[in-house]
């Protein structure tokens, strides 16, 4: 009887350490994953005057609408003068005029450049019209150029975008020349500005380097060239980041990648925000709220991680055919949509 008492207590003794290990363990993982979205941001450690007195600049690409607006403000919010990057003069023009009513203590430059024309895309385009493509190559030197005597501490690369319509189009269906545009917009472009100007952050760190991709880089069906090249932008975020812990920089240069899920007020879709989608403004805090932390590659709303980890959590074949039956109704809608037109 004792011999069993012992073993009973021995049992509960051990059943009790389990119990308390996994709440422990639970809680724990449950505070790694919603601690990013809790955290206050640290964007004011790179918006800091240069030796020499200058003020801090930041760099936005496909500043003209959208997340690249939002974040606009959002950083002249915060202290920096910004680079609005686009590819209409006068849009950016216009903005820059909105911009100044709005902060009157900060200033802006506009820097114009089709980022669907890397020297690759606009050869194929010359190639296909013998010769008189009225297209110009992208001159990244140009834009070094026209950032000159600029403190620049902050760069975020969140030009991008889908085919341009019909968007939802299977691989074989696509142009040769429409593909590589798309893949100059969301990967080309972004590599070659932030080699061109990593020098100039590395210059003067303690600098940020944003790369804005989506959650479709996991590869979504009819969007091809568009995940493909998202997910080459997160694995160039990745690369850039261990380049610079081995090179000793890491302390002078944060590489961060943000995926985005669904946001409203961009362009092709202006719907009322809710509860997984938010506003372009709201998105844009998110995004500079993980500034400072070093966390690597994140998404930046904390609704879109939970749908994240809602797919990350069923078993494959039933996420494929959710995303499949998805992007069905996605591309039923499209063709409903231009029927109307």
């Amino acid at each position: 009887m004792a011999t069993s008492s012992h073993i009973s207590f021995t049992s509960l003794i051990f059943f009790n350490v389990v119990g308390l290990y996994t709440t422990i363990s639970i809680i724990t993982k449950l505070f790694l994953l919603f601690e990013p979205y809790i955290s206050s941001s640290k964007l004011s450690r790179y918006a800091h005057l240069s030796l020499n007195g200058k003020p801090p600049w930041a760099m936005v690409t496909g500043a003209s609408d959208g997340i690249g607006h939002a974040l606009v403000e959002e950083l002249a919010s915060h202290g920096f003068n910004v680079v609005l990057h686009g590819r209409n003069l006068e849009k950016l023009s216009k903005r820059v005029v909105e911009l100044q009513s709005s902060f009157p203590g900060r200033s802006f430059k506009v820097v114009v450049a089709d980022a669907n024309n890397v020297a690759c895309a606009n050869c194929l385009k010359t190639h296909r019209n013998k010769g008189l493509s009225d297209e110009v190559p992208l001159d990244f030197a140009e834009i070094k150029k026209a950032l000159d005597g600029l403190h620049l501490t902050v760069l975020i690369n969140n030009v991008g975008g889908n085919p341009v319509a019909p968007i939802f189009v299977p691989l074989k269906d696509k142009t040769e020349v429409k593909l590589t545009e798309n893949v100059s917009l969301n990967a080309l472009f972004p590599l070659h500005l932030t080699r061109t100007l990593l020098p100039a952050l590395i210059q003067n760190g303690p600098s940020l380097l944003i790369n804005v991709s989506a959650m479709a880089d996991q590869g979504l069906p009819l969007l091809a060239s568009y995940s493909a090249s998202k997910q080459f932008l997160m694995t160039l975020t990745s690369t850039l980041r261990l380049e610079m812990m081995l090179e000793g920089r890491a302390d002078d240069v944060e590489i961060l990648g943000i995926r985005t899920g669904r946001v409203t007020g961009v362009d092709g879709y202006k719907e009322p925000p809710s509860f997984f989608v938010p506003d372009t403004k709201t998105f844009a805090k998110a995004t500079l709220a993980h500034a400072g932390h070093r966390r690597g590659m994140v998404i930046a709303y904390w609704t879109h991680m939970l749908q994240d980890l809602m797919g990350s959590l069923m078993p494959p074949w039933v996420a494929e055919r959710v995303m499949i039956s998805i992007m069905r109704r996605n591309e039923e809608w499209e063709l409903k949509t231009k029927k109307k037109t």
